[in-house]
């Protein structure tokens, strides 16, 4: 498995620029794009990937969002659900674009193609399934480092844009001052787990992010998350007089700690 790091940030960058990057949600994609590249090389070193599978899934890193460009352009949105659905977008993209012209073909080798092209796939879904015809089992680490990467970065993205005071225009369609949707908070009490399309508000987008937290796949990504202190931020936005929303709080810390102990014994 092996992936030239230079030829795919070459051709990533020629790629985005086909774009217009003075829009500002434009922009952003891309700083994030390189964000995520950068969370992936630190995970890669702490996990001690061989290098051969640390360039590849670096790849992976930089490339999972290549789909939010062309659906930005064509929808004016990142609302996947009003749209196209991105890590599909992505997918085929790369496989027509980048995989698909011959002056690449040293790029990335064709099983490195093949777990790349997974990973941007299944990147931003709900949740992996454990059988499905198109993720192989050689993909999975992969799938792995590029959602635990890419959840890392917008949850440092939002908790700076907050901090800044500038979040309304990174979640242009969730109301900042809203409070708790009930549909959301019925389903994360029933399946811990939550569905954009029951967020309204940004406490809504924020309690989706603590969700995000039982999907983590490493322990170092855990530990980042930790050291970040962005949990205990999150937890401090919701209301202290609010006794379901703190009960469905602790409820869900707890399964933090639990799954903070089950990735630990892996």
């Amino acid at each position: 498995m092996l992936a030239d790091l230079v030829k795919v940030k070459a051709w990533f960058d020629g790629y985005v620029r086909s774009f217009d990057l003075s829009v500002p949600m434009i922009r952003m994609k891309y700083e994030h794009s390189y964000d995520v590249m950068r969370v992936g090389e630190a995970l890669t070193k702490t996990l001690a990937w061989p290098p051969n599978d640390a360039a590849v899934g670096i790849a992976a890193c930089l490339l999972h969002d290549t789909g939010r460009f062309s659906q930005y352009r064509d929808f004016g949105t990142y609302n996947d659900g009003a749209s196209v659905d991105h890590g599909d977008c992505g997918y085929e993209t790369l496989r027509r674009e980048f995989f698909g012209n011959t002056i690449n073909a040293d790029s990335v080798d064709d099983e490195g193609q093949k777990v790349i092209l997974q990973a941007v796939k299944w990147h931003n879904k709900k949740s992996l399934p454990e059988l499905h015809p198109d993720l192989s089992s050689d993909a999975l680490l992969f799938c792995w480092l590029a959602r635990d990467a890419d959840k890392l970065d917008v949850f440092r993205l939002v908790r700076r844009r907050m901090d800044e005071g500038t979040i309304g225009g990174l979640l242009p369609r969730h109301k900042i001052g809203a409070p708790l949707s009930t549909s959301l908070l019925e389903e994360v009490e029933t399946f811990w787990s939550g569905s954009y399309k029951n967020a309204s508000s940004l406490q809504d987008f924020l309690l989706i992010q603590l969700t995000w937290t039982l999907d983590i796949n490493f322990a170092p990504s855990l530990q980042i998350l930790e050291k970040s202190g962005v949990l205990t931020h999150i937890r401090d936005c919701f209301p202290k007089d609010d006794a379901r929303v703190q009960t469905l709080l602790e409820g869900l810390f707890v399964r933090i700690e639990e799954h903070k102990r089950a990735i630990a014994e892996k």
